[in-house]
């Protein structure tokens, strides 16, 4: 096989496996684009098939540092959330525990008291 023949079966071969685009920006489309890739850290052309691809895949380009403080504040709203929920279930057991009082609720709730207090006793 000559070069000339390994050259076209190469050409032939690469055609079928990537396709080019061509993309025409006007001036300050081009220039805002340029400096998210130089941002980024990217060639013009890698940023554009970045952003590209990740529309398509419909994932948002966050960038690192964002998504850093993106990931904290889920942080805090899941404990926060885990708060409520305790906050919730020590209220729905008071109200189950009152609404099961017969007549004497002050016993009752100084019963409570008690058993809360040992609770907290550290253990040795």
């Amino acid at each position: 096989m000559t070069r000339e023949h390994y050259q076209r079966d190469y050409r032939q071969q690469y055609k079928d496996q990537a396709k080019r685009v061509n993309l025409t920006f006007s001036l300050p489309e081009y220039r805002s684009i340029a400096r998210g890739a130089k941002t980024s850290g990217l060639p013009v052309a890698a940023y554009v098939k970045r952003l590209a691809l990740s529309a398509h895949d419909r994932r948002a380009e966050t960038p690192e540092e964002l998504a850093e403080q993106l990931a904290e504040l889920e942080r805090v709203i899941r404990t926060i959330a885990n708060n409520v929920n305790q906050m919730a279930r020590h209220s729905n057991r008071i109200a189950l525990d009152l609404s099961r009082l017969s007549s004497d609720p002050c016993a009752h709730l100084c019963s409570l008291a008690f058993e809360s207090q040992g609770a907290f006793v550290p253990q040795r």
